[in-house]
Parts: structure tokens; C-alpha cells; sequence
């Protein structure tokens, strides 16, 4: 296992040094690395396919690992690879999503980044891209259906054929202005199905065409009203309700 950055709590400044846990013997190793790192950074996303690691996103600082309010946010895919212990040089790619933090990462065929926050823009993120390994592309894609809303720290994971999303927080609405501090949890689950069955795809045509329900089992209506209706229990972080 391979940890990268984040932030050092009793130095008190970010990190962009490599970590290798031995499963077999349960003991850590730094990695001497090799080439041009990737800038110090926490809050970032970092899977290894193959022997390489691909880190995106995360926060950084303009001027170095101390934390000096000059915050941004790479766009760009940073490569190691583990059987050198080098950092790669990548190529430049035309198409590019925001920087952000805070983002989703699935493995999916290639790579899935989701949402994320970028506070430079003062903007929380609800798109979607894939980014091909080989070609070293990016492409956004636009999925049918209701998606989440902008959001960050949303926990995401792949089963099978499917994507699932759940949680995360993003600005409250009650007090609308999006800070750190005025931010409110959710407690809804998506999911993004890449092989959806005949009926999902039916239930989707009845929910984007606002088609009559009356006739339907009450199964489908129940799940149909499961897939367009808001849970209850998100509510913003400093509510009355703790």
C-alpha cells in the first residue's frame, strides 16, 4: 500500500512524500523518490492501476509546504511509478477539469473523478469526467438522470457495474453564503449504473417525461418516489437539530 501527501499535523505544513506499507511484515518505508515530484498537497486523490499511481486534485500552497493562504488547486495528473520509484514526466492534455479538493475517485475500465470543491472559486462541483490512462485524456461525461447536487466529502465507491455515491456536504440554503462554516450535510445516495437493466431505464423515461404513475405496480411507484424525493435527514452542520 502507497500513501501520498496530506497534511502533517505536528509540522504544520502539507507533504508530498511517498509511503510504502509491506503487508507481509506490516512495516512502513519512505521512498526515496526519483524525478519531479508532485507540489505538497492534502485533500487529493491517488489509486495505482498496474505499477503506476496517478495523483489529482487536492489543495496545495502557491509558495511552498507551509500553509499561507495562497491556496491552489492542480488540475493536472501527476504519475509515480512504483517499480522505479520515479516520478514520471506527463504529457500535456488539450481538455482539462477544474482543479478541486475533496473529490471522488472510482476505478471504472479508466478513471471516474466526481464533484469536489475548489475554494479559489468559492465553487462546489457536480461534474463528471473520465480520464483514459493510456491516451492520457480527459473526457467529461454527461449522464442521464438526476444527478447530485454540487458537493464535497462525499464517500464513493464502485460495485460492479455500478458507481455509488452517498453523502458528502455542500452551501446551506437556509443561510446561502457557502463558506467553511456554513456548509450542510446530506445523507442521499446515487448511483450511476454503466450497464442499466430495461426497467431502470423505463423508471428514467417515466421520471424525465413526467409520465402518469396511477397504472403502475406499487413497487415501481414506491421506487420511482425513492428516486425523486429529497431525504430529511440532510440538514445544515449547525442546525438546531446538533
Amino acid at each position: 500500500m502507497y500513501i501520498f501527501g496530506g497534511y502533517e499535523q505536528l509540522a504544520d505544513c502539507f507533504s508530498n512524500d511517498i509511503h510504502k506499507l509491506d503487508s507481509s511484515n506490516m512495516m512502513w518505508s519512505l521512498i526515496c523518490t526519483k524525478g519531479t515530484p508532485a507540489r505538497w498537497r492534502d485533500f487529493h486523490s491517488a489509486t495505482i492501476i498496474g505499477t503506476k499511481m496517478y495523483v489529482f486534485g487536492g489543495r496545495a500552497d502557491r509558495f511552498g509546504p507551509f500553509h499561507s493562504n495562497n491556496e491552489i488547486y492542480c488540475n493536472r495528473i501527476k504519475v509515480f511509478d512504483t517499480d522505479t520509484n520515479s516520478w514520471l514526466d506527463s504529457p500535456p492534455t488539450p481538455l482539462l477539469p477544474e482543479g478541486r479538493r475533496s473529490h471522488s475517485l472510482a476505478t471504472m475500465e479508466n478513471y471516474i473523478y466526481w464533484c469536489g470543491y475548489n475554494a479559489r472559486l468559492n465553487r462546489h462541483f457536480h461534474d463528471l469526467w473520465k480520464f483514459d490512462p493510456v491516451s492520457f485524456t480527459w473526457k467529461k461525461i454527461e449522464p442521464k438522470g438526476k444527478g447530485p447536487c454540487p458537493r464535497r466529502r462525499q464517500c464513493c465507491c464502485r460495485v460492479g457495474d455500478k458507481i455509488i455515491l452517498f453523502g458528502g456536504t455542500s452551501p446551506s440554503p437556509e443561510e446561502g453564503m457557502g463558506d467553511e462554516f456554513d456548509l450542510m450535510d446530506h445523507s442521499d445516495l446515487y448511483i450511476l449504473d454503466f450497464s442499466p437493466s430495461l426497467k431502470t431505464l423505463c423508471k428514467l423515461a417515466v421520471i424525465q417525461y413526467n409520465l402518469d404513475q396511477s397504472c403502475l405496480p406499487h413497487d415501481i411507484r414506491w421506487e420511482l418516489s425513492a428516486m425523486t424525493t429529497n431525504s430529511n435527514i440532510s440538514r445544515p452542520i449547525l442546525s438546531s437539530h446538533g
